[in-house]
């Protein structure tokens, strides 16, 4: 039966609930939906797992087809074990009536299909190291029919989610937003036709001033000055939603909103759901475009220094001030010409420590038990041109009747600058080993590396230090690095809270040249986590949190030592230039199997208790981007804010 149903003026979005056969839930189902109706429509299911209490599958159905006068979509999906019914969405033309089918595979099936749908992919698997070779086809082929499935275009989205009608148009009446005490500036550097239509989009009790030259910024005189460039458009609300922001945000003296583009007919595409702005990202062009409010006498020096260039002055008033007074309003306000893809900034060249080098102490947790172990440690070795580092490897329990890890541990001892921990811990806890190993870290800057981390470039470590001491120009408390599988596909690029459901690594299984949305996979830019496969921090900040939290056992304890750093106002940072390749799970095993199985649903709800709000609204994520995974920063179907409860105030509740 129907939940509930939001109308656009063309689309609706009905969701639906049906109870799950027997024998569907902790297996392989292939799931149907049909529809006896012409006109476009697009499907999306949703399985809970009721033990962990969260949806964890989540996955637009494939290409619609034909049959027997209907139309259907269909996804191969595995449901979770605790599962009882599954949520259906529906994005359609006019009232939805869909037909559900849930048929349960045997195991042959299911691996035929995998490999239907995946086979294009494999070559990329097989590619490369043969180091975790097995994870990787697991992984490629799992998401393969998700990363099939057909979102609706941004039309539908537009339609649905960015409408702008009485009852939003009234609450911003009512909250007060008076757009006449904003100047708008102009910056002409187009084409007439492109200045005529920014004027237009500006409304009728706004001040409007037309920069043509350097020397007309002196004639502005508004307290807050909202900069656009000729060619971009305006949305009818937006000088409006910049004066509720600039009201609500009162430390603020920069804020930006989001754009989408204009297409060749006229139409509006791609959109670019922005992180908040951070030094990082201003550091290059990526939030140059777009409507900027600032605020005039907080930049009073820097208007007469403001070139004719609406891009570079939007950048330079950026830069003026503190990070901290520059805010993000999450609404596309402002619609602009297509440009040429912007070209990435270059990165920085590795500076040259030598005696000002601070002690780096690796530490790295091991069971010590896969010839792995030597290979990491041998490539850090010989690959790593920073000059002043030492390795710890912990391992959780040195046991003499353990051939194997006596072999390896004989190996060990033979390599120079490496010094053994014995944790003596009877079961593995990989927080508990990185605590019990920085107790006996010399250095000055604690580096936390898996036993199956090996760096692509030798001057890896010299970047990750530059960081932490602010050779970038600012100074990041806790920095990740890009990991990349062992064919190069990207296996974490920062952590987005929130996604899946909880949590995972952006990014993951993209081509390691591939962009991203708005070229973000490529961009260094603040997150609120990020693996401690390779975690770089001060050792007086991980001491001041306590270490990590042990109760995390397996997994997790990254990202709650990242959001608890982060509430204390620590900045973590992801280092895109800074790649290793990370053979994952090579010598523990997959974070959750066999004796610590148990943990997984243990470990979750822990987290999801404690950072709930986190998970809910990740501050450096758009709350109107996707959390489904592979659809990083494109558009949400639904979003979980719209432009009414944004108007209001409302808070992000938990998907």
């Amino acid at each position: 039966m129907p939940q509930g149903t939001r109308a656009g003026e063309k689309f609706r979005m009905s969701r639906f609930s049906a109870a799950l056969p027997p024998g569907a839930a902790g297996n392989w189902c292939r799931v149907t939906v049909r529809m006896e109706r012409a006109g476009g429509w697009w499907a999306k299911i949703e399985a809970t797992d009721d033990v962990r209490g969260q949806v964890v599958r989540e996955a637009f159905l494939g290409p619609a087809r034909t049959r027997a006068g209907a139309a259907e979509r269909s996804i191969l999906v595995h449901l979770p074990q605790a599962s009882g019914r599954l949520s259906l969405c529906v994005f359609s033309e006019g009232p939805a009536a869909p037909g559900l089918a849930v048929r349960v595979l045997a195991r042959r099936r299911v691996a035929l299909a995998l490999l239907r749908q995946g086979w294009r992919r494999l070559p990329k698997a097989l590619r490369g190291d043969r180091h975790g070779l097995v994870g990787r086809m697991r992984a490629i082929l799992g998401l393969a029919p998700a990363r099939g499935g057909e979102a609706p275009p941004y039309g539908v989205w537009i339609d649905l989610f960015d409408r702008w009608g009485e009852a939003e148009c009234a609450a911003l009446a009512e909250a007060g937003a008076d757009a006449g005490a904003i100047e708008v500036a102009v910056v002409d550097c187009a084409t007439r036709p492109a200045l005529e239509a920014s004027l237009r989009s500006v409304p009728a009790q706004c001040r409007v001033r037309v920069i043509s030259v350097a020397a007309d910024w002196a004639s502005l005189s508004g307290e807050w000055i909202l900069v656009l460039a000729a060619g971009e458009v305006l949305a009818s609300h937006a000088v409006a939603c910049f004066a509720l922001a600039a009201r609500c945000m009162p430390g603020a003296r920069g804020i930006s909103a989001d754009v989408d583009h204009l297409g060749a007919s006229g139409g509006r595409t791609l959109p670019h759901f922005r992180p908040p702005p951070d030094p990082w990202l201003l550091a290059g062009d990526f939030l140059a475009s777009g409507a900027w409010l600032f605020h005039r006498l907080a930049h009073e020096r820097v208007w007469d220094c403001l070139p004719a260039d609406a891009d570079q002055a939007r950048l330079a008033l950026a830069r003026a001030g503190p990070a901290e007074t520059l805010q993000r309003l999450p609404l596309i306000l402002a619609h602009v010409p297509e440009k040429p893809p912007r070209a990435l900034p270059r990165a920085a060249p590795a500076p040259d420590f030598r005696g000002d080098a601070p002690l780096v102490s690796m530490i790295i947790p091991s069971a010590c038990r896969s010839p792995h172990v030597l290979r990491c440690l041998r490539r850090l070795l010989d690959n790593t041109t920073y000059p002043h580092f030492e390795i710890l490897l912990a391992v959780s329990s040195v046991n003499p009747a353990d051939r194997r890890q006596a072999r390896i541990l004989r190996a060990v001892r033979t390599l120079p600058g490496v010094r053994l921990i014995d944790c003596a811990m009877p079961v593995f806890n990989f927080a508990a080993v990185n605590n019990a190993a920085s107790v006996s870290a010399a250095g000055e800057l604690l580096l936390l590396l898996n036993d199956d981390v090996v760096p692509l470039a030798p001057d890896w470590l010299a970047r990750m230090v530059a960081y932490v001491c602010g050779q970038n120009g600012v100074n990041a408390d806790i920095v990740g690095a890009r990991l990349l599988y062992g064919n190069g596909m990207v296996q974490h690029g920062g952590v987005i809270m929130g996604l899946a459901n909880l949590c995972e690594h952006a990014f993951r299984l993209a081509d390691r040249a591939d962009h991203g949305p708005q070229g973000l996979a490529l961009l260094d830019r603040q997150v609120s986590a990020v693996t401690a496969a390779c975690m770089m921090m001060r050792r007086r900040l991980f001491e001041s949190l306590g270490g990590m939290d042990e109760e995390y056992a397996i997994a997790l304890n990254d990202v709650d030592i990242c959001l608890r750093a982060g509430q204390a106002g620590a900045r973590v940072v992801m280092a895109a230039g800074v790649e290793l390749y990370h053979y994952e799970s090579v010598s523990l095993g997959r974070h959750y199997q066999g004796t610590r199985a148990h943990l997984e649903a243990i470990e979750v709800r822990r987290l999801k208790n404690r950072w709930a709000a986190a998970i809910a609204a990740d501050p450096f994520y758009h709350p109107c981007a996707s959390l489904e995974l592979g659809r990083e920063f494109q558009p949400g179907f639904p979003p979980r804010q719209t432009p009414l409860s944004w108007i209001r105030q409302e808070t992000l509740a938990p998907h």
